[in-house]
């Protein structure tokens, strides 16, 4: 099992300043490589409709520009065979292109060599915190360019300013590095930094073992969060088989943040609305500030720090409300919600002369605030985490349609989004809107984990109207 312990550094005026410049130069480094990596994707590249055939675009010598074809080992591989002789040996020479493909994570950490005697400074980084620094790009790369399990690949990597890369890691530390200095006060050993006093608010669990360390830049200081293993302990999704008395719905919404199928309401606190007055005035007092000037960063300093706590009361309030609903149930039934449809634009609209007309986004945008203040995507990861801590279950479910339909009889009861309360023809139900939603959000759970051809209210309507068929003689 792998988790990730998250503490605050307490860095000393001389360690902050080397923690600082080490970011600077593994930015620098970072989009040295990235821009290495572009240049070479955008030579190899044309468009469709316009691409030969028959010749390369680019000359070959302008595409290996730069590029050993050859390298050699400069020590023996730590693989052995079952002789336990090693399976590479000093000296082999291996191909650093493959098929016309370079090998580039390969190229850029053996450059690093060079990049020290160009760039000196760089002789006081740490050699896998540099080396982490062209697996970074790697990653990015491979994001962009291969498909992950939906098929789909990331943007077009771009470049890190300043305040965009903030955060370096060590691939190798052990529970040894962290110690006790003079005083007795927790440390943590970075190697070419020094024992760095950390708050160790929470000691590492008997028998987990520290993999890495990543040292994290924030508004308020610096973190260092260690990811931390123990292969004795599995991974386990606890499979329970839920019912109508160990279950519960839950419908989130904006004038409730959730209603769950037990009656239970509970409001949206709005933190990002309580605080955007103060915002508001701190980003118009910058505006006035000459830009880079003392006073322009102090504002941004104040600034960077109210967002970060409106962040952390979000997500406090976020573990509690989840602890909160899993006390009496062990599986939850949620909607899978896809927010960055919710918070998408509008469409443009044209008139007959060319000229745009109004189309609800001016609406839609303060709409789209209280929806990223909600912040529902990270209120469902928080709510799975939390039911794979304590052992339980969240299911999601299709939300189509889940507050146009009755939970009772499923009949359609069509409603505008200012409708707030179900009234339902057919079996006469008549309760809140969002009760209503949590109920048939907890009604379709239930038949979905019973019948597998019911995932959402269309198939459980149609099942439903089945069986009534039948029933008539």
């Amino acid at each position: 099992m792998l988790l990730k312990y998250k503490y605050k550094l307490k860095p000393h005026k001389r360690q902050a300043v080397i923690i600082s410049n080490w970011l600077s130069m593994a930015r620098k480094q970072y989009n040295y490589r990235l821009a290495e990596r572009l240049d070479w994707f955008e030579a190899t590249r044309t468009p469709v409709n316009a691409c030969p055939l028959n010749v390369s675009v680019v000359p070959v010598e302008r595409i290996y520009q730069n590029i050993p074809e050859l390298r050699t080992q400069t020590r023996d591989g730590r693989k052995k065979d079952s002789n336990g002789n090693p399976i590479t040996k000093k000296g082999d020479r291996h191909p650093n292109i493959v098929n016309g493909y370079v090998l580039w994570e390969i190229v850029q950490l053996a450059d690093l060599a060079q990049a020290k005697k160009l760039f000196p400074e760089y002789k006081s980084m740490h050699s896998q915190v540099l080396q982490d620094v062209i697996q970074r790009v790697q990653s990015t790369m491979d994001n962009f360019t291969l498909p992950d399990k939906n098929g789909k690949t990331s943007g077009r990597p771009k470049f890190k300013g300043s305040h965009y890369y903030n955060s370096f890691t060590y691939p190798q530390l052990s529970n040894t590095n962290i110690v006790k200095n003079a005083n007795g006060r927790c440390c943590v050993n970075l190697p070419k930094i020094g024992l760095v006093p950390f708050v160790y608010n929470r000691s590492i669990p008997l028998g987990f073992k520290v993999k890495t360390g990543t040292v994290i830049r924030e508004a308020d200081g610096y973190y260092i969060s260690f990811t931390i293993e123990d292969k004795a302990v599995p991974v386990e999704v606890v499979e329970i088989q839920p019912t109508e008395e160990n279950s519960k719905g839950i419908d989130l919404g904006l004038l409730h943040y959730a209603v769950t199928s037990d009656g239970e309401f509970i409001e949206v606190p709005s933190f990002f609305r309580f605080s955007e007055h103060r915002l508001s005035k701190l980003q118009m007092r910058l505006a006035k500030k000459p830009k880079h000037s003392k006073p322009w960063k102090i504002l941004k300093g104040k600034i960077a720090k109210l967002h970060q706590l409106i962040a952390r009361q979000r997500l406090d309030w976020q573990f509690k409300l989840a602890y909160h609903l899993f006390s009496d149930v062990n599986v939850i039934f949620i909607e899978d919600l896809q927010v960055a449809n919710l918070v998408r634009r509008c469409k443009a609209k044209l008139g007959d002369n060319g000229q745009f007309l109004p189309n609800g986004q001016s609406a839609k945008s303060g709409l789209n605030k209280s929806l990223q203040d909600a912040a529902f995507g990270q209120f469902i990861q928080v709510l799975q985490y939390v039911a794979w801590k304590l052992g339980k279950r969240v299911i999601k479910v299709n939300p189509k349609d889940t507050s146009q339909h009755c939970w009772q009889c499923l009949s359609k009861v069509p409603k505008s989004l200012s409708e707030r309360w179900h009234s339902c023809p057919e079996c006469g139900q008549e309760l809140d809107r969002d009760y209503n939603s949590a109920l048939l959000i907890q009604k379709i759970g239930l038949l979905s984990t019973q019948e597998e051809d019911i995932t959402s209210v269309k198939t459980a309507v149609r099942v439903s109207q089945t069986e009534e068929s039948r029933a008539l003689p």
